[in-house]
């Protein structure tokens, strides 16, 4: 499902009229990257102090320079994954950003084909030249195909009623929980297995959601909010409740490592997350005001905010500033 919505808001995204290559992939990396790169600084420094509590963090000069930089590769002990573990999937998502950004040059008319055709080229890829199938190269791509897919046919007027909703997310979710429970799972056919599943059951949430009387509650939003949050913080804050606790009683353990992740992640959005993001998307409108005070002095401006908007700040806020609209 992560990589269906992932599709869905990213295509979303693309459609707007103010998505421009260059401030489309802005908004994409200081969404992403800064908050990751912090996270990732947390995990290297637990992982040197206190190397027993993540055996799973294997560090080395060349691992930590290639997961900052959310390339591909394999890590001291042989295994694909970043420094900080569930980071994996930001690599599949950098590939996307980086295709959609691509498409964005190209005509409208023209972008969702060539952001198609590049996922099914990486799909293919891996069958081609196998030694890079388990980085990127594999079939896990479509997943965002499917949710850009549904994207583009939301966008164009497409709608399920409620009720058919209703019935698309119920089978989703039974057909995940009968594979789990027979123990289906092949890399393979993964995006027919769990890709299928999980687009009906994000097409029967969109289905449902403009109905008023399923309006989540307002801690569900800000939940959903700090998704990200919650995922760059969850393994090392796992990791301390299981040093504090112990694992092996599990009907302890999981319920307090869920609540201290989702504290933990709240906290983290709240009070880094959000900061960071304002301070990097505002920085291009910082520099330039900078800049232009240094060439143009105003001397009854005291600070950068009292200086009358250019031309080029306008163009600046419009198209890298927040416009009050949900993020991804």
């Amino acid at each position: 499902m992560f990589f269906v919505i992932s599709g869905f808001i990213i295509w979303t995204q693309a459609l707007r009229p103010v998505a421009a290559p260059a401030s489309f992939f802005w908004r994409r990396l200081t969404r992403v990257a800064p908050a990751y790169w912090l996270a990732s600084a947390v995990i290297i420094a637990l992982a040197a102090a206190w190397p027993s509590l993540m055996p799973e963090v294997a560090l080395s000069a060349r691992h930590i320079a290639l997961s900052l930089a959310f390339i591909p590769h394999t890590d001291p002990e042989g295994r694909v994954f970043p420094v900080l573990p569930p980071g994996w999937t930001l690599t599949y998502e950098a590939v996307f950003y980086a295709l959609v950004t691509a498409a964005l040059f190209a005509p409208a008319k023209a972008r969702f084909a060539l952001t198609l055709a590049g996922l099914a080229a990486f799909a293919a890829a891996g069958f081609a030249w196998p030694p890079i199938y388990r980085y990127v190269a594999n079939p896990l791509m479509l997943e965002f195909a499917a949710g850009a897919g549904l994207a583009q046919w939301t966008a164009r007027g497409g709608r399920i009623t409620p009720g058919a909703g209703l019935v698309f997310g119920g089978l989703g979710a039974a057909l995940l929980a009968a594979m789990w429970l027979a123990g289906v799972q092949d890399a393979l056919f993964r995006p027919l297995l769990w890709g299928l599943p999980a687009v009906m059951i994000v097409a029967g949430a969109l289905a449902i959601e403009p109905v008023k009387a399923l309006t989540p509650p307002r801690a569900l939003i800000q939940l959903g909010d700090a998704s990200y949050a919650i995922y760059l913080c969850h393994l090392p804050v796992v990791a301390l409740v299981a040093a504090a606790i112990g694992w092996p009683h599990v009907w302890i353990f999981i319920p307090a490592a869920i609540a201290a992740s989702t504290i933990a992640g709240l906290t983290f959005h709240r009070f880094v997350e959000r900061p960071l993001i304002v301070a990097c998307r505002t920085l291009p409108e910082r520099l330039a005001v900078r800049g232009e005070t240094r060439r143009w002095p105003a001397p009854r401006a005291t600070h950068a905010a009292d200086i009358a908007p250019t031309p080029l700040i306008r163009r600046l806020r419009r198209h890298l500033l927040p416009q009050g609209e949900k993020e991804a």
